[in-house]
């Protein structure tokens, strides 16, 4: 992935990023966390001086020559030494002195851009006294020029021997060297110059206090997701104890339902007859109504009721003196509609009469309101006052034969239901389902 970002220039994007932001941190800022967990080492001579990142460069810290003591002590005293020099861990940088560097600028063509460090390699003996595999160095891209397609480089390099042996004394020392730098730049570009070569470098070890820190943002990282799944999780226990009322209330549901359906299919059993008797006028009712409503000077000679799919029919033949108006005539009646002359009107038998054929449609009758069951039984104990409120209803238990079965009670004193023309008694009123109870959850 490293080698797949150099080449397609993304990790030069982001070390040109990371420069210019880097320039906009301020240089307090900047010396407090440049090179954290890093220490700076030169060599000089048989001591070792520690140095750090100020706003000015790199100062030095610390000194020590660590020549008298041998093995473990060696490796705990300067072990002791970095860490007093700012150095968290055993992450090191070589510094080199700037005399024992050679650099100088040199112009490579636009295409080398891709792949810089490798074409400086292969131009080395070419840039400098030193060979490719006699050195270590490295370049930093200072400008472009499309138009010229070139581009103009900073190169540092050293000799590769003396270099491996202060890398040898290191690592001999228990640190692990991260890189090796130029004083002078160092500390001051954001990007410093790193003569190791990649596959040279060691690996940087962790610190105490970056465990530490990684372990505290594991925990918090933890205790966050703990704070969003736990009322989630309480959630999901509620539902799951509302579980079991719900499957009860929806089986009372259910079967409240079933006996709610089953309700309304034997009312409607037991009102058919009813409802078929009071949803049209009995024939002796139209005979009345035609009798009020017909002139003096009109005779009925005959009268038939036909009965069809979707309407009832009533034809009417005799002789009036004034049949142009029996059309006007019947339509004023409450019980008829759609009156009209069937054949031409004739000359009648008396004299100035006409002799007609007319027919008119038969409206339904509208069905009164249903009575609730709890006012039949309230008006059925009112009709037995001899009967003490709880005794059984000996009249309920016992069979009933042929229609008077599904008539409804009347209390007395009411008087059956009849028609305001006639006064003949109206067929039961049809009798309410009643609702069952909710069931409860």
């Amino acid at each position: 992935m490293r080698e797949a970002a150099g080449r397609s220039g993304l990790a030069e994007f982001a070390r040109w990023w990371m420069e210019e932001l880097a320039a906009m941190v301020p240089a307090g800022w900047r010396e407090r966390f440049s090179g954290r967990g890093i220490a700076y080492v030169m060599p000089d001579g048989e001591h070792w001086r520690v140095l750090r990142v100020t706003a000015a460069g790199l100062a030095e810290t610390a000194r020590s020559s660590f020549a008298s003591l041998e093995g473990g002590e060696r490796r705990a005293a300067f072990r002791r030494l970095v860490a007093d020099g700012g150095g968290g861990a055993a992450n090191v940088w070589l510094v080199l002195p700037r005399q024992h560097v050679l650099e100088r600028s040199a112009a490579l063509p636009l295409a080398a851009e891709e792949a810089l460090r490798d074409a400086v390699g292969f131009e080395l003996d070419r840039l400098t006294p030193l060979a490719a595999d006699q050195a270590v160095f490295d370049c930093r891209l200072v400008g472009r020029d499309v138009a010229g397609q070139l581009v103009t480089l900073n190169i540092a390099a050293t000799a590769r021997a003396p270099v491996e042996a202060r890398i040898a004394q290191l690592r001999d020392l228990g640190v692990n060297v991260l890189g090796v730098g130029v004083e002078g730049d160092v500390g001051i570009a954001a990007q410093p110059l790193n003569l190791l070569a990649p596959e040279m470098r060691d690996p940087p070890a962790t610190s105490r206090a970056v465990v530490a820190a990684r372990a505290l943002a594991g925990l918090a990282a933890a205790l966050a997701m703990l704070a969003l799944a736990y009322p989630v999780w309480q959630k999901r226990e509620a539902i799951i104890e509302l579980h079991p009322r719900l499957e009860r209330a929806k089986a009372g549901a259910d079967v409240a339902d079933r006996l709610a359906k089953e309700i309304e299919r034997l009312a409607d059993e037991h009102n058919f007859v009813v409802s078929k008797k009071q949803g049209q006028y009995p024939v002796a009712v139209l005979l009345e109504d035609l009798s009020r409503l017909l002139p003096d000077n009109t005779w009925v000679q005959q009268l038939d009721m036909k009965v069809g799919p979707k309407v009832r029919e009533l034809q009417i033949s005799g002789e009036s003196g004034s049949s142009s108006q029996l059309v006007e005539v019947l339509e004023k009646s409450g019980s008829l509609a759609n009156a009209s002359f069937k054949s031409p009107l004739t000359k009648g038998v008396t004299p100035g009469t006409e002799r007609f054929l007319l027919a008119a449609e038969v409206k339904p009758r509208d069905l009164p309101e249903p009575i609730p069951e709890s006012s039949l039984a309230v008006k059925e104990a009112a009709a037995r006052p001899g009967q003490p409120p709880d005794a059984p209803d000996v009249s309920a238990s016992q069979p009933t034969a042929g229609p008077a079965a599904a008539a409804t009670p009347v209390a007395p004193g009411e008087g059956a239901p009849s028609s305001s023309a006639t006064g003949t008694p109206l067929p039961p009123q049809p009798v309410a389902p009643a609702k069952p109870a909710p069931a409860k959850g």
